[in-house]
């Protein structure tokens, strides 16, 4: 009687180390021969296993080391171009996909492991990215290896099974009651106070501020329509002749709206209406251009706010710094969340309740006071 001959598990096999410190796992495939994968460690070779006999289970054919994880970003990378996303979105794509590269782009688009893209993640961390880009560099890593599990490329999309940094939520520099009093002394005798006043009293975006044309300003009325927002189109994806600077429309609904101006306010833009009355204007009609009617850089305005706040005599802040002092001087002045996301556009209440929600915390004695009054008024 012959010997009986065991059968195959599928996937059974051993992890051993070798004398030169390699790992080595064995992925048993049954009707095939035993195949010996390598790793630095012995928790990253069973991983290499898993994926291997995961791909061998859906049928998917081995692309050992044909192609990179560079190689398929790059590819992926060309699927996002303009007008398939917005340019500042395809910039900031190019960036993660750089840092990608830079780190584990080298790596067999197979043989990528969830510890692979933690120790990238750990790398950017200790290189002093903020956790916030380095989670929006593990989203384009899962958008991307997402799109090689739907090609059939992986089996598994292994930047998901890896937990985003936790952000920290940044102090915010706003600014004080008595500095917001200097500030509009100052931006009434400065020639481009009125663009001060506008971000300081609105909370609107740079970019929206420089959108800003004469007919969406009902100064009677005293409302802004924001419709849309100056962005700066890098050389990465402008075409021959495009121009640099360009007006586009809001990303989400929410970013259009039409807000209620303080008289203040109201008060500097009529004022720069006659000023620039004898200027010339851009077929467009935007109240904030350079004296030759062209659209402002946001690079350059930036710099000016600087200038203005040393003349001032101001401490030095960010010019979207005025965002947040608006959205202070709001709920200070009793205004909802609710009311601050209008103003300032945000898509949903919860990203003004993470950045501004801290701010009505130290409110609560007061709602409470207010209940009170609420229960002993006479009916």
């Amino acid at each position: 009687m012959g010997t009986r001959r065991k059968r195959s598990i599928y996937g059974a096999g051993s992890v051993y180390q070798r004398s030169d410190g390699q790992w080595v796992a064995v992925a048993l495939v049954p009707g095939q021969v035993p195949k010996r994968l390598y790793a630095s460690s012995e928790e990253s070779a069973r991983e290499r296993r898993n994926n291997y006999l995961a791909e061998r289970r859906l049928g998917i054919p081995s692309y050992e080391s044909k192609l990179s994880l560079a190689r398929h970003l790059e590819t992926w990378l060309e699927s996002k171009r303009p007008p398939t996303v917005r340019p500042s979105t395809y910039v900031s794509y190019d960036l993660h996909v750089r840092h990608l590269n830079r780190s584990i782009g080298s790596i067999a688009l197979v043989k990528l492991t969830p510890n692979d893209v933690r120790r990238h993640s750990r790398r950017l961390l200790d290189e002093h990215l903020s956790p916030r880009s380095v989670a929006l560099n593990l989203t384009v890593l899962r958008m991307a290896l997402k799109q090689a599990l739907d090609d059939g490329l992986v089996a598994r999309n292994v930047a998901a099974q890896v937990d985003k940094p936790r952000s920290v939520r940044p102090e915010l520099d706003i600014l004080r009651p008595l500095e917001v009093k200097r500030f509009m002394a100052a931006a009434r005798r400065d020639k481009n106070g009125a663009l001060w006043m506008v971000l300081i009293g609105t909370g609107i975006r740079l970019g929206e501020a420089l959108g800003l044309r004469w007919p969406d300003l009902d100064l009677t009325d005293r409302t802004m329509r924001v419709s849309g927002s100056v962005r700066q189109v890098r050389q990465l994806v402008r075409t021959p002749g495009e121009k640099r600077l360009q007006r586009v429309e809001p990303k989400t609904e929410s970013g259009w709206r039409t807000l209620a101006l303080a008289p203040t306010v109201a008060a500097a833009l009529t004022k720069r209406k006659a000023e620039v009355a004898d200027q010339p204007r851009n077929v467009e009609s935007y109240v904030f251009t350079s004296q030759s009617g062209t659209l402002l850089d946001p690079r350059n305005v930036d710099r000016l706010f600087h200038a203005f706040l040393e003349k001032a005599g101001l401490r030095r802040i960010r010019i979207h710094d005025l965002r947040h002092s608006a959205a202070s001087m709001m709920l200070t002045s009793g205004a909802t969340l609710d009311d601050v996301k209008r103003y300032l556009g945000h898509s949903s209440i919860g990203i003004t309740s993470d950045i501004y929600g801290h701010l009505v915390e130290g409110r609560s004695a007061e709602v409470a006071d207010g209940i009170e009054r609420a229960i002993r008024a006479k009916r």
